[in-house]
């Protein structure tokens, strides 16, 4: 079965959460058509992580790692999403030979590090944007 064929579909207005951060893995999901942010909270703060675009997948790290979800995604406007369930999805997982299932957790465990750093860094640099604003002196 291809992504673009998932059975389940489901559609989102702009603003809604389709994944929060925190909560327990249950599906893996395939943007048919829209687009959807992810973020991350970041010192009470949202972060942008990324902005995907028709035929980008997410929600497959939680569900490949067994973690709770590691971002926030919202619709941005109209949305539509295919959906893969944690069975289906794990049944897929469980074709893949055994040593690719270990390079798979792998690059899950990396990916979810560089992220958190990211969004870390982020999170930093606006803060330094902020202090070096603060010394500007408007001339005008």
């Amino acid at each position: 079965m291809k992504f673009s064929e998932t059975p389940i579909i489901q559609r989102y207005s702009d603003g809604d959460v389709v994944i929060s951060e925190g909560i327990v893995s249950n599906n893996v999901f395939i943007i048919i058509e829209g687009e959807v942010a992810i973020t991350k909270k970041m010192d009470k703060k949202n972060v942008l992580v990324a902005q995907l675009k028709e035929g980008d997948v997410f929600g497959e790290m939680g569900l490949i790692s067994g973690k709770v979800r590691s971002a926030n995604c919202t619709a941005v406007g109209n949305v539509t999403i295919g959906v893969i369930d944690k069975e289906k999805f794990g049944a897929l997982i469980d074709t893949l030979p055994e040593d690719l299932q270990t390079v798979v957790l792998a690059l899950v465990s990396r990916l979810r590090f560089t992220t958190e750093q990211l969004s870390r860094i982020g999170t930093e640099l606006d803060k330094t944007r902020a202090v070096l604003s603060s010394f500007s002196i408007d001339i005008g």
